[in-house]
């Protein structure tokens, strides 16, 4: 797994919304916007599930994701491996936070995603380029 660096963290923290894709097993793609994340170390993102139906079955199908967001400090893409947590402690901290940040929102999953390669979003000559 890759460690993000100080700026890529920055722009994470400053954004609100992040697009997920997934893809099932027979390879139909699948994104959706993301409001419910946060960083929990520097290689490992929480997204708290409240909503996927059909991202759900892809998680399950194919563990493999990407995640791609743009804010005031410019934006990246993460691509890696997620595990489902529906009944542990990585579930209830999810809960407890949801209850802390979101009371009206009730995660049915935590998702862990660990970050395995990033890559730059940014327009230019090193657009798409892989930078971790």
């Amino acid at each position: 797994m890759v460690k993000l660096t100080g700026e890529m963290k920055e722009s994470l923290t400053g954004t609100k919304l992040m697009f997920l894709a997934t893809s099932s097993k027979n390879s139909t793609p699948n994104v959706v916007p993301i409001g419910a994340f946060k960083l929990l170390d520097d290689e490992t993102l929480l997204i708290s599930d409240q909503f996927f139906s059909k991202t759900l079955q892809n998680l399950k199908e194919n563990p493999k994701v990407a995640l791609s967001w743009w804010g005031e400090k410019g934006g990246f893409q993460i691509k890696g491996p997620v595990t489902l947590h529906t009944n542990d402690e990585i579930f209830r901290q999810d809960v407890a936070w949801m209850k802390e940040v979101r009371p009206n929102l009730t995660p049915k999953s935590a998702v862990i995603l660990k970050i395995a390669e990033v890559y730059q979003i940014k327009a230019g000559a090193d657009a798409g380029k892989k930078i971790l």
